[in-house]
């Protein structure tokens, strides 16, 4: 080929592609994957990675040609570009916008890091102090300079005298940047034997997928979900499946919701499987970190690659397993920026493109994972917890009896009472209230105003630690007024309840314990979820207060008592998915508790005592759950039944937004019409959004209801890639959106 397509990173531009002349002296060198060097106008030479090839150009266009190849090796492959090519036909977006997603363009600027070794070669010709010096090199071996400097109390002269004399060898070696090193991990533990009904569930899984020495050909692309109930360890079944896949000679994918469950699992992992085979890959490990486990997986050097949602992209070779674990959590799809891809879905289709099996794990699996896999005959079910240990009961707390004498109207007397008891047992409590902040709402009492965001359509959160009024969409902050903005009278007061507010009201009930708050607002700070866990796990803290992040994951044997102070928040929500969202938090936290030799208690307080999802999950009972929800999701042709693809479009002008969804809305039914598909793919709208402005912008939604599946996707893909949207309009697209707010 005569020209390659070069991605690049443009100041001001971002990331796109473009074209250049491949000199004859690369044209045998150069390949997809390479990071290379190219001439971009005023920028002068800059990175790019080469990611395609082709004999034409445009008319009217002339080649600069490649400058130099940075590395011969190349950081992707063809048939991970094929993957990303899917990516971005199924998200409706372009590939370069994928790519910009999967491989960090720092990759290309971070060059391996290197450091001096020494290693010995002979005592002739050396001084008897320069022989005590080399002895400790031979009895060594290779080691780093400066630790070599060290260990025999020498100085850097020394050792230069000693190259020249030829006794030793100085080299310049690349140093593998290893985010696990801070283990320190000194043997591998066995892995735990498997009990009566985890062994069951193993060999039925075995026998479903085959064996892993079976060359990919020959092996069938299985997605099975495992259902177990909160510790009925899942993670042991895994562990085993993991062995037999890495012992047939293939590697890993093991994914997590977030960065802090994926630190925890990878920690286990790397304590059965050892850290020479594990590697971590989320957002929050280091540029260098992630040059050297990038080159490492494309080496293939990895057995087992474990992450939070972008691991999906990694270049991990020769797959023979993917796991997604608690496969129910929103946390695995991306909401913003484009792709606004699933990792679920990515890795269905990765499991494709290796003919492996993909395992979906959950103690409350999505109601589509749970459907399909009832359909397909590919589930499997621990229905009790490890060695038969009892579940937690739960004690519904109706606040509409208990909240007049509870702390604040908030923290029940029942609630206050098992807290002392747990803490006078030396025991811990994990309190959750799905709500951020101090107060939810600032409002006048005299004409009733609610302080709203100026930028969003939505009321400002108040948080006491920084005394400011914070938007939780948009990040605008701004001090508390004096005086109403609407009739001036300075009778403003904050309501409703957040973390913060419940951190303070436990201080002052129970000031002589150790109380923290784990939520969004306490990330500023790297690693600080983390410091916090395991400050949890030792038993420094006796109060844990926090959001959903502490529903899951967390595995304390000290864990005796779980309240939920608002159980009632997650159902509430204007959404299809709201009662099995509130289903599924309540579920988890509860599983929290008595997780260790220690009987658990469960506190759910709430004014809606009797709403079926609340019912079930006091129950633990996910088949009740199920049973009910699914009816209503065929009768309103909602997931499973259909697929839904959202478009919001957005803009500061609220009429002309308006009128651009009015005008897709009515193109696109008139080509649904014309091809007689309107009963398979049903268009609603367009209607405001919920949340009816963000970010100054106003927004217009249209859903779409996709019962013809792939090929409705391919007809919606076609009609919006002949869409021409007005500059001052954005259309969004959001395939299998998290929620229709």
């Amino acid at each position: 080929m005569k020209y390659a397509l070069a991605l690049v990173n443009i100041t001001g531009l971002g990331v796109k592609t473009f074209s250049y002349l491949i000199p004859d002296e690369m044209k045998e060198k150069i390949q997809i994957g390479q990071a290379i060097l190219v001439p971009f106008g005023r920028q002068g030479l800059i990175n790019a990675f080469c990611v395609g090839f082709s004999d034409y150009l445009p008319e009217g266009i002339k080649a600069k040609k490649v400058s130099k190849i940075l590395d011969e090796t190349p950081l992707f492959s063809i048939e991970y570009l094929k993957l990303l090519e899917w990516v971005a036909n199924y998200y409706c977006c372009d590939l370069v916008t994928v790519l910009n997603a999967a491989i960090p363009m720092k990759l290309i600027e971070k060059a391996s890091k290197t450091e001096l070794a020494v290693e010995f070669i002979t005592f002739e010709g050396a001084t008897k102090r320069q022989v005590e010096v080399l002895e400790v090199l031979k009895n060594s071996g290779k080691i780093p300079l400066i630790m070599f400097e060290k260990m025999a109390k020498t100085t850097r002269a020394t050792v230069k005298k000693l190259e020249a004399l030829g006794c030793l060898r100085i080299l310049e070696e690349n140093i593998y940047r290893n985010p696990l090193d801070i283990l320190r991990i000194s043997e591998k533990e066995p892995l735990f034997e498997l009990s009566g009904d985890q062994k069951k569930v193993y060999e039925g899984i075995k026998e479903k997928i085959g064996s892993f020495n079976l060359p990919p050909d020959e092996m069938l692309p299985q997605t099975i979900l495992l259902h177990g109930v909160t510790a009925s360890g899942k993670t042991e079944v895994y562990f085993k499946l993991i062995k037999d896949c890495i012992d047939a000679g293939k590697n890993v994918l093991f994914l997590a919701p977030e960065i802090a469950l994926a630190s925890q699992l990878t920690k286990r992992l790397a304590k059965k499987f050892g850290t020479e085979d594990v590697a971590i890959w989320h957002s929050s490990i280091s540029d260098g970190e992630r040059y050297d486990v990038w080159q490492k997986l494309y080496k293939n050097d990895i057995k087992i690659l474990a992450g939070a949602r972008s691991a999906v992209f990694a270049p991990l070779k020769n797959i023979g397993l993917i796991i997604i674990d608690e496969e129910h959590e929103s946390a695995y799809k991306q909401t913003s920026p484009a792709p606004r891809y699933d990792a679920k879905v990515v890795s269905q289709k990765l499991s494709e493109f290796h003919k492996c099996p993909l395992i979906l794990g959950s103690a409350t699996p999505d109601i589509s994972t749970y459907y399909k896999a009832v359909n397909s005959g590919n589930l499997f079910e621990l229905k009790k917890r490890y060695n038969d240990a009892k579940v937690p009961p739960v004690t519904v707390i109706n606040m509409q009896e208990y909240g007049r004498a509870a702390y604040k109207n908030v923290i029940s007397i029942p609630l206050q009472n098992s807290i002392k008891e747990t803490l006078e047992n030396k025991q811990q409590v994990i309190l959750l209230i799905n709500r951020r902040g101090f107060s939810t709402f600032t409002q006048c009492k005299a004409c009733g105003h609610v302080i709203e965001c100026p930028n969003c359509a939505i009321p400002m959160i108040w948080h006491s630690k920084d005394q400011m009024l914070k938007c939780h969409y948009c990040n605008h902050s701004e001090y508390f007024p004096d005086f109403c903005p609407a009739c001036g009278s300075d009778t403003l007061k904050t309501s409703g309840t957040g973390t913060q507010k419940i951190e303070q009201y436990i201080k002052d009930l129970f000031p002589e314990n150790n109380i923290e708050r784990i939520d969004s607002d306490i990330l500023v700070r790297k690693g600080e979820h983390i410091r916090l866990l395991e400050k949890f796990q030792k038993g420094d803290i006796d109060i844990l207060v926090g959001t959903q992040m502490i529903a899951k994951g967390l595995d304390n044997p000290n864990v005796t008592l779980v309240g939920v102070i608002s159980a009632d928040a997650s159902f509430n929500l204007p959404d299809f998915r709201a009662s099995e969202r509130g289903f599924q938090l309540l579920t988890q936290v509860a599983g929290r508790a008595g997780r260790g030799e220690f009987s658990g208690k469960v506190f759910f307080q709430t004014y809606n005592p009797d709403y079926y999802a609340l019912a079930s999950a006091k129950a633990q009972n996910y088949d009740e759950f199920y049973a009910t929800e699914i009816i209503a999701r065929e009768e309103f042709d909602y997931p499973p039944f259909s697929q839904i693809i959202r478009l919001i479009l957005s803009g500061q002008n609220n009429f002309r937004a308006e009128k651009s969804a009015q005008e897709i809305a009515l193109r696109l039914c008139t080509m649904v019409e014309k091809y007689g598909i309107s009963e398979r793919l049903e268009v609603l709208g367009p209607t405001p959004c919920v949340i009816e402005r963000i970010n100054s912008l106003y927004r217009f939604q249209l859903i779409i209801k996709n019962k013809m599946g792939e090929k409705g996707h391919q007809f919606i893909s076609s009609f919006l890639n002949r869409i021409t949207m007005p500059k001052d309009v954005k259309l969004t697209i959001d395939v299998d959106p998290l929620d229709i707010l």
